[in-house]
């Protein structure tokens, strides 16, 4: 068993660790799959699974006798039930599930690792039973793999971001993004070093295409910070006609949200919209911006070309994000759920221009 925080680099270890395995993907494989797979990661989202299909839920008294139905799997998990307890009652039973099962087949294993940025402790080891399934599986040996994993990488300056990208390819491994979608996904993936962008980012049908032929028509980017409007390429965007617009920090933006008692970022989308030109948008920090947006194409038949939708924060950040969901007739990439930011925004922005 290998343990440890999301995004700890534990397929990547477990890889190395046994690498004739061919490994089922808990996400997405067949539950039959449990009983018969050499090696299973994202057995946290398996979980999850069996919980929310009725069908489905005898797979928790599998993965309770895992030990006896398919005794050499190695299971690859994230650690469930750190933090905050979870408003919802679902998310409840499933932290409390996933931590009994994980218990169990700790409990049962020949080995557990915890690997935490990239590097694995075994925190407990069955000498004898294990050492004869690791002649047979391991091709390094621990104390050789990480010495491996330790040396810098020599890279020239002009390679690193090509090689940055190389790596991202490499450890999002079997995850399946929408095709069209990838360079937007890894570009967000390198700016935060958050490989959760590939869950997260929701794309509206043919967003990708739609929001670059809108550029080559020489759209115009707005954002809701002036750090966004210094993240984007203007060089590259100026080639089709297109500039970027922050309306922040106008005088006339501030006096007019002080007499009205509104945000800044909410007046400045009003603005824009009288610009009468097309417009892309691109939100990376006030789910303010957003609502006001969105607003304006329900209510006042404001039609920009796309919406980029990746505020971040707390109050009101996922409520302004899917409202941008419910759009049927606008473009839109959304970052669900509380991560994004004004660099998001940007490289989102970034990605779109450099793949014309």
């Amino acid at each position: 068993m290998i343990i440890g925080g999301a995004f700890q680099g534990k397929l990547r270890y477990a890889r190395s660790m046994y690498p004739k395995i061919t490994w089922a993907d808990g996400k997405v494989c067949p539950y039959e799959e449990i009983k018969t797979c050499k090696g299973i990661f994202h057995l946290e989202e398996y979980i999850r699974r069996v919980m929310q299909e009725e069908e489905a839920r005898t797979y928790l008294e599998t993965l309770n006798e895992l030990a006896g139905i398919n005794p050499r799997i190695v299971v690859v998990s994230d650690e469930v039930g750190y933090g905050l307890v979870p408003a919802d009652p679902f998310e409840r039973r499933y932290r409390e599930t996933a931590g009994r099962i994980c218990t169990r087949l700790a409990a049962d294993a020949e080995r557990v690792d915890r690997v935490v940025c990239g590097i694995g402790t075994v925190i407990k080891k069955k000498e004898a039973p294990f050492e004869e399934m690791m002649s047979e599986e391991i091709v390094l040996p621990e104390e050789r793999m990480l010495e491996e994993m330790m040396p810098e990488e020599i890279v020239l300056p002009e390679e690193i971001e090509k090689r940055s990208f190389e790596i991202i390819t490499e450890e999002l491994g079997d995850i399946s993004l929408v095709p069209g979608t990838e360079s937007v996904v890894k570009r967000c993936i390198h700016t935060s070093a958050d490989f959760e962008y590939a869950r997260n980012l929701v794309f509206s049908e043919q967003a990708v295409e739609k929001i670059q032929n809108a550029i080559r028509d020489g759209a115009s980017i707005v954002t809701d910070t002036q750090m966004g409007k210094a993240g984007i390429n203007k060089k590259k965007l100026g080639q089709y006609g297109g500039k970027v617009y922050c309306f922040m920090s106008d005088e006339d933006v501030a006096k007019e949200a002080k007499r009205r008692g509104v945000t800044r970022a909410a007046v400045s989308m009003e603005k824009a919209a009288g610009l009468h030109e097309k417009l892309i948008f691109a939100v990376g920090n006030a789910p303010t911006a957003l609502i006001r947006l969105y607003e304006l194409i329900r209510e006042e038949n404001f039609k920009p070309e796309a919406v980029i939708g990746v505020p971040v924060g707390f109050v009101n950040v996922v409520q302004s994000k899917e409202r941008i969901l419910t759009l049927d007739d606008i473009p839109y990439i959304v970052a669900r759920g509380r991560k994004g930011g004004s660099n998001i925004a940007a490289c989102i922005c970034n990605a779109l221009l450099y793949t014309l």
